[in-house]
């Protein structure tokens, strides 16, 4: 497949220069002829989807999209991925955050080899953190028991009830002062080195390359959540149909935001909202589909 149709989903949402630099790393130094970008406004209230249609108009290899209102992550990108798989045709689609960037011109040749090598359904790739240096995959393999989901969401709703009256913060500083074991048992695995290929492994969501052995069996992400486990979530269905997963050191991208050294009890009230929100909704679609296997 050395001339494969490939191409980039980006989803942009309100930070303008961050997705004109994720857009613009790749035109400059992508060195392969046949790809696209398609970039996906999810609904920015501040009209940068519209900005970003008129300047990239003109440009052959790119098309812009404009939702309507904010869809979420996965069901953001699926708008993207299915325009590429139906109107472009893609043999592979990634789905890179817009505050990434590629430098490695033979960022797509890479792929193209793996591909070759191996026939994967979905190839992470070397993801290195812009804030600290640090190697994004592949990622801890977490969330993947049932009871032990349950549980968690349990507490997340605790957290989120607290949250309203400003004291879900104390209780997670009361929590590491005084349990010197968490109330949750969660069983975690360990993922390997990031300077090793490795199979079979959890992939993080800001880069994830689709061959056509993916793209032919689905329309892009599980759309039952609005942001966050998207990662576990895609994993515990390539678990469950079989799919290859690939971690790939030589395939590489630079990524601004999500440093391991963020945290979310670090974020104001809103945001901790938020995500406690969110946490919720994509546990019990992840419960769904346990239940489903159960």
């Amino acid at each position: 497949m050395n001339n494969a149709k490939f191409s980039f989903v980006v989803l942009h949402y309100l930070s303008l220069n961050d997705t004109i630099e994720c857009v613009d790393s790749i035109l400059k130094n992508i060195d392969y002829e046949n790809y696209y970008i398609v970039v996906v406004d999810n609904g920015s209230p501040d009209n940068s989807g519209k900005v970003l249609k008129e300047k990239y108009e003109t440009h052959s290899k790119v098309k812009v999209i404009l939702n309507k209102k904010n869809l979420g992550f996965a069901k953001g990108n699926n708008i993207g991925f299915n325009f590429a798989k139906k109107e472009l045709k893609s043999d592979f689609i990634a789905l890179i955050n817009n505050d990434t960037i590629i430098e490695q011109k033979d960022f797509i040749r890479k792929i193209l080899d793996e591909f070759n090598r191996s026939n994967f359904h979905i190839l992470g790739p070397d993801i290195i953190s812009l804030k600290d240096g640090g190697h994004q995959n592949p990622r801890d393999l977490t969330l993947q028991n049932y009871d032990e989901l349950q549980a968690m969401i349990k507490q997340y709703k605790i957290k989120l009830f607290l949250n309203y009256f400003f004291a879900d913060k104390i209780l997670e500083n009361l929590k590491k002062r005084f349990l010197r074991k968490p109330l949750i048992k969660q069983t975690i695995t360990k993922a390997g080195t990031w300077k090793e290929r490795a199979e079979g492994v959890k992939l993080h969501g800001s880069a994830l390359i689709f061959s056509p052995l993916y793209i032919k069996r689905y329309y892009g992400l599980y759309p039952k959540t609005f942001m966050y486990s998207e990662e576990a979530i895609l994993y515990f269905v390539a678990k469950r149909d079989g799919l290859i997963t690939i971690y790939s050191p030589d395939v590489k991208i630079l990524h601004k935001e999500d440093s391991s050294t963020n945290a979310v009890m670090n974020y104001g009230f809103k945001k901790r909202r938020f995500y406690y929100k969110n946490f919720i909704k994509s546990g019990y679609a992840l419960l769904e589909l346990m239940k489903g296997e159960k």
